[in-house]
């Protein structure tokens, strides 16, 4: 029921938005003013698909598999894509070309081969090449940020090669990426987020939700990716790093001081600290860099290389940009006792990208707030009403 009162809510919010633009801005609005704005939106969503392709990512069946002979649903994954040059080039998610095969784009009724180019293990990212023209190549947006932006999320959604959906921009979360509500399958991912002028916003690389959909979707920033393309066309792939943990976010209350070894620290300043902020190790992955260094479930990470931490968000950031090989010093507290141990850092694998992060178990929904949801919706109801009314007194 919570879906569902949220999905309505999202459309309504989404129409009266766009009555209030587009109608009650312009007091002599008309059936004609109305059918402006419809083939304007037309118009916009025709010149972006131009820049969207249908990927196609396919595993051949080993010998001794039990798999039904032609059933293709089994060995294909689609997915979307952005032309993002004149050449071919098309950038795409790496989780669409995950242990494929064959790697095919559909555009204008063509099934086109492509290879592979390279991955980018920072941001989930691949480049993929068809080796020749093909639509045209994205516009992108120079703005960093999108928050509260209405756009257009568009990419291939049960076999329809360019399935639009409206929605929000939300703005950056702290790794960087766009969060935006609009809702989002797994054929959306590599798709395009757009805003109302046709320029790219974002290269839509997965969602908060379920398995296969979700209503709050995650893109990379327009402004990252000639970064991105630079480096995979000239260099291939761009490698990130991996220590093997899972971690929370702790506050100490009251703060603990720690006194970190003298050899470990680049000046004596640096030695003593109040912890009141630190992660928590959650889960240690057997075999990993972060076992081989020592670390175990509960202990309380507070230094990089004796700078200290004080977020998951940071230590992400700095283990993703650590070349694979390199050593780190982490600082941790054990039983009340601070250490420091050498971590040689892994190698991101392609196989850790997962493109719909879950959600936590769903709590039944309460009375009260069922009721205040249920009003808002109500009231949009009315709200709507009131504006068909206005509308009509003015024809």
């Amino acid at each position: 029921m919570l879906m569902i009162c949220r999905s309505t809510a999202v459309t309504l919010i989404v129409a009266a938005v766009f009555f209030l633009l587009f109608t009650v801005v312009n007091v002599g609005a008309t059936d004609g003013s109305l059918a402006t704005l419809e083939n304007q939106l037309s118009d916009l969503i025709y010149r972006t698909s131009r820049s969207i392709v249908t990927m196609e990512s396919i595993r051949t069946p080993r010998s001794g598999s039990a798999t039904v002979e032609n059933d293709e649903t089994l060995q294909s994954l689609i997915s979307s894509g952005i032309i993002f040059d004149s050449s071919g080039n098309i950038l795409v998610a790496a989780s669409s070309v995950i242990n494929r095969d064959k790697l095919l784009v559909h555009f204008d009724n063509q099934a086109i081969p492509v290879r592979l180019v390279g991955i980018d293990y920072l941001t989930g990212l691949a480049l993929v090449s068809a080796g020749k023209s093909l639509g045209n190549p994205v516009y992108l947006s120079s703005h960093h940020g999108c928050a509260g932006q209405l756009v257009v999320a568009l990419g291939n959604a049960y076999g329809v090669r360019v399935s639009p959906t409206l929605g929000f921009c939300a703005g950056m979360r702290p790794d960087g990426s766009i969060q935006f509500s609009a809702m989002i399958t797994s054929g959306t991912i590599g798709g395009g987020l757009f805003d109302l002028s046709g320029k790219l916003v974002g290269l839509i690389t997965g969602g908060i939700g379920h398995d296969q959909w979700a209503e709050v979707g995650l893109a990379v920033p327009s402004t990252e990716l000639i970064k991105i393309f630079k480096h995979l066309i000239k260099r291939g792939d761009r490698q990130a790093g991996y220590i093997g943990i899972t971690s929370a976010d702790i506050e100490i209350t009251p703060g603990i001081e720690v006194t970190l070894p003298a050899h470990l620290v680049h000046s004596e300043s640096q030695r003593y600290f109040i912890v009141d902020k630190a992660v928590m190790v959650t889960n240690v992955v057997p075999l990993s860099p972060a076992a081989n260094a020592g670390l175990i479930k509960g202990d309380m990470l507070i230094s990089l290389n004796g700078e200290s931490l004080t977020s998951v968000v940071t230590l992400k950031s700095f283990v993703r940009h650590c070349q694979p090989g390199s050593v780190i010093d982490i600082g941790f507290v054990r039983n009340k006792m601070p250490y420091v141990a050498p971590l040689q850092v892994g190698k991101l694998k392609l196989s850790m990208f997962n493109s719909f992060q879950d959600l936590c178990e769903s709590q039944p929904l309460q009375t009260s707030a069922h009721k205040s949801l249920q009003k808002e919706i109500d009231s949009l109801k009315i709200t709507l009403q009131a504006l068909e009314k206005r509308l009509q007194n003015l024809r």
